[in-house]
């Protein structure tokens, strides 16, 4: 909808501005002054060679127009496929050592400040930058004017009219804020220094001529720009430690299982335990809408959507997908989603970012009301006793509310010690008032003379319940049954590890503790005691398991201490990492079992922690789960049959191809697309034959594309160039109004499809400015090194003496040959673009800290800074063409 209403909007602008000085100065009358329609020729055009010349003029330019708007459509086409190319070789993902964690994980090979710069800005502004390049070679290395004129009325209408764009179509309250703000401002400031530095050599440093030096040096500005950026964007230029390899998880297609494992453990552990894969897959993508696609796809996306082509996927509406959940996890999402819509900051994210998802906090959720509850069990799992002590006591402990009675219930039970025998058997039960922590639980044992080696009974607490109405939720802990061994002997004992040398634990959704008992063997007399750590291996402290260490103290008639171990929950896909839990120096008299690992001076014991068993078909089914959504996103195609279906049928056969949801009607391609798709179809099949991105990591395509689009190029190049010398307008003013607005169309709808879907500004609004200095140091700094260096290494031609040698304006000591560039309209125009941009980026800076965000905000303030956006375009092309028209009567 605002694309229908936009750009007539601006269509008519640029016809007013454009022509309006024209037909003021009496119509075509004016372009015989500089321009003879009966003798103007091009690079490859006109077709029909002279007999086109004779034509009826007012049919060249209705040819000529309907032909420029045709090729702009071919150009937006194949840059669409440059885009995917470049979309596929940025997308690059490698394996890497984390440092940190000693693990591999997936990283992005190109930085995306850095991709943005240059592959990205390459193919976002190829036309007007290969149109430099070419009437530059088509010139014979002379200068022209619709190059720089063309890369200057580009600057113009991406800065101040796409901004506009991107200040209206953000909903009414909502706002988008540019998140690299350092990356934004390095890139602004070299925006404006870009258009400086050519008023700096062409007026003041060497007048209406470009040095070498001058040419080297607006050259190497273009990789400054890079690297400042970049540095800027890791966070050199401040205390932030910028970006870690391996902080988050890199969702793609390129993620390893045992990512994906790490990632539905973190989602369950903050949303529940008991999510379904989908559910997973629903959450993953809503917390994912948060990283923001790139420029590339939001361009090729806006373009197939206005041409009829084939669809992509540019963001998922979080909305729909939160709606889905249910239960508190849906309800705190859809909460979330509501404020990253209207901008607010979240509360308990890092930085308060807005769009971030986290987890459910019970006591925030006013409707979970948790009761207190209160934990029984033992305070030890074993106790050791001789067998002329009379009785063992055993302590019973309660931990959590203690504000209420409880009961508990317990029994003995044979092991190898008999009831009757050796102790007496009682069942009963330990009642505990309020506050009270522990109670003492004896078993009477029976002396006999007959020996015996070691024995053992067991003690289980059965069942505990409250006994007031205060409504406490009583519970058995985990340590419900202690085991009593009666010896015959009064040594100190042995250490050992109940579970041997080795332990296997299974990972589950939580983080939880394993306790590792170690026994005291052979005797339990006196006090004793052992030191204990851990001792990393392929499992990582602080990653898989929280290392403990201190002493183990065993009292008197104590023997089976035990270790807790914290297993964290991070998420493993058929995978073991183990780490070795060391005690040693026993002190007391004990010592230790020299059958186990370590030998007399100590035990080790090695811990497995082993996937969840049911996390690995889980993990499966979650990735077909997310598979289906990524096919949706894809921009490329990966062999020739693809891209010959995609370009034969309307929005490339997407009711028969695309996955969608069962309760989702299928896209039906309207009026719009149909007439589009059959006016682009030529283009489609010629672009067709270009090889696939999946072929050579998208290198081949780029290339082929890249010439493809210079190929289109000239052809625009000379269409403009004819079409402006049959209607009188100079090359200036053409390449600042129907050039610029040809080949800047598809970003507008590339930024505005950027400032809707993206939780943020740099996408939309931020790449502007990193392409605008780019077109000058690259589309202006490549050509003008090549012609400065050619002239000033070569003998000036007889074409060269003949237009400068005697030209007052070219200086007295080039008047031997050097790279003419005159700043004349040239000049002016600049001059005007930089001080309409220092505005427009004042103004943006305003918007900032009173409206909350670059984009969007209140109501009035939108329309208000989108309409003064819109008038310093206004006055730059009306102020352009006025200065070209003057000069053209002098």
């Amino acid at each position: 909808a605002w694309g229908r209403r936009l750009v007539p909007l601006f269509c008519s602008l640029y016809l007013g501005v454009s022509l309006g000085p024209v037909l003021a100065q009496g119509g075509l009358e004016m372009g015989g002054k500089k321009c003879d329609p009966l003798t103007k020729d091009g690079l490859i055009l006109p077709v029909f060679g002279d007999g086109e010349k004779s034509w009826p003029n007012p049919l060249r330019i209705i040819l000529y127009c309907v032909g420029l708007c045709w090729c702009f459509l071919g150009v937006a086409i194949v840059a669409d496929v440059f885009m995917g190319a470049i979309e596929r070789i940025t997308a690059k993902k490698v394996r890497k050592m984390n440092p940190n964690t000693k693990r591999f994980v997936t990283a992005q090979v190109w930085n995306p400040t850095v991709a943005n710069l240059t592959l990205m800005a390459l193919g976002s502004s190829s036309p007007e930058i290969l149109l430099s390049v070419i009437e530059l070679l088509g010139n014979g290395l002379y200068s022209g004017d619709l190059g720089p004129s063309c890369i200057v009325g580009s600057a113009a209408f991406n800065l101040l009219c796409i901004t506009a764009v991107c200040i209206l179509v953000i909903p009414d309250g909502e706002f988008r804020r540019i998140r690299e703000i350092r990356v934004y401002g390095i890139t602004s400031f070299f925006s404006l220094f870009a258009y400086m530095w050519l008023l700096i050599i062409l007026i003041a440093s060497s007048e209406n001529v470009v040095t070498p030096l001058e040419g080297v040096v607006t050259f190497m500005f273009f990789p400054l720009n890079v690297l400042l950026a970049y540095l800027a964007d890791i966070g050199y230029f401040t205390h932030a430690s910028g970006r870690k390899l391996g902080q988050a998880v890199v969702v793609s297609q390129e993620m390893s299982k045992r990512e994906l494992a790490e990632l539905d453990s973190s989602v369950r552990r903050r949303y529940g335990k008991d999510l379904t894969e989908e559910q997973v897959s629903k959450i993953i993508r809503i917390e994912q809408t948060d990283f923001q696609q790139n420029r590339a796809h939001y361009r090729i996306a806006a373009t197939r959507n206005m041409l009829g082509g084939k669809r992509v996927s540019v963001s998922e509406e979080p909305e729909q997908l939160a709606r889905s959940l249910e239960g508190p996890a849906g309800d705190l999402l859809r909460e979330q989603v509501r404020l990253r819509k209207t901008g607010r900051q979240v509360v308990g994210v890092p930085g308060g970012m807005p769009g971030k998802i986290f987890p459910i906090n019970e006591d925030e959720v006013g409707h979970m009301k948790v009761k207190p509850k209160c934990i029984l069990e033992f305070v030890s799992s074993g106790y050791a006793v001789l067998e002329n002590a009379g009785v063992v006591r055993t302590k019973v402990r309660r931990t959590g509310c203690l504000n209420c009675s409880a009961t508990v219930c317990y029994a003995t039970r044979d092991g190898r010690a008999k009831a009757g025998q050796d102790y007496v058997h009682v069942s009963d039960s330990l009642t505990f008032t309020p506050d009270q922590a522990e109670k003492d639980l004896d078993v009477t044992l029976i002396d006999d003379v007959a020996y015996e080696e070691d024995e053992e009974f067991f003690i289980d607490l059965t069942s505990a319940a409250a006994t007031d109405a205060t409504g406490t939720i009583v519970e058995l802990g985990e340590n419900t049954t202690t085991t009593v061994v009666i010896i015959d002997d009064d040594m100190p004992g042995v250490f050992a590890f109940k579970d041997g040398e080795t332990l296997r634990v299974s990972e589950k959704i939580d983080d939880y503790q394993v306790e590792i008992k170690v026994e005291r063997r052979n005797g339990c007399s006196g006090r004793v005691s052992c030191s204990y750590r851990c001792e990393d291996n392929a499992a990582l402290s602080g990653t898989d398991y929280d290392a403990v260490s201190g002493d183990l103290v065993f009292e008197h008639n104590v023997n089976v201490q035990t270790i807790k171990v914290n297993i964290k929950a991070r998420g493993r896909y058929e995978s073991e990492e183990d780490f070795r839990l060391i005690i040693e120096k026993a002190k007391g008299g004990a010592r230790f079992d020299e059958t186990q690992d370590g030998g007399t001076e100590r035990c080790i014991l090695t811990v497995f922690i082993e996937s969840e068993r049911t996390a690995n078909d889980r993990v499966d089914r979650l990735m077909s789960a997310l598979a289906v959504n990524w096919d949706k996103a894809k921009v490329g195609h990966s062999n020739w049959r693809e891209q010959f279906i995609a370009a034969i049928y309307v929005n490339g056969g997407d009711e028969d191809d695309l996955e969608l949801d069962m309760d989702e009607e299928p896209p039906k391609a309207t009026v719009c697309d149909w007439t589009m798709h059959i006016i682009c179809l030529p283009w489609k099949l010629l672009f067709a034959f270009i090889p696939p991105t999946d072929y050579c990591g998208g290198w081949l395509c780029f290339c082929s594309s890249l010439a493809m689009i210079g190929l289109m190029t000239a052809i625009i190049g000379d269409l403009a160039a004819l079409f402006g010398c049959c209607v009188g307008l100079p090359d200036e003013v053409t390449a600042i109004t129907f050039v610029a607005l040809g080949t800047s169309l598809p970003d507008t709808f590339a930024s505005k499809t950027a400032a809707i879907n993206d939780p943020y500004a740099d996408a939309s609004v931020g790449n502007v400015t990193g392409s605008n200095a780019v077109n000058v140091f690259l589309g202006l700094g490549l050509p003008w090194m090549v012609g400065s260096i050619y002239w000033k290494v070569g003998e000036p031609s007889e074409k060269w003496i003949k237009m400068y040698s005697r030209d007052p304006d070219v200086p007295s000591d080039h008047q031997t040959g050097a790279f003419i560039v005159k700043a004349g309209t040239l000049g002016f125009s600049v001059s005007i673009f930089v001080g309409c941009a220092a505005v427009c980026l004042i103004m943006l800076v305003v918007r900032r800290y009173t409206c909350q965000g670059e984009l969007g905000g209140p109501r009035l303030a939108k329309y208000c800074t989108a309409a003064f956006s819109v008038s310093l375009w206004l006055i730059y092309v009306a102020l352009s063409s006025w200065k070209t028209f003057s000069e053209l009567e002098d």
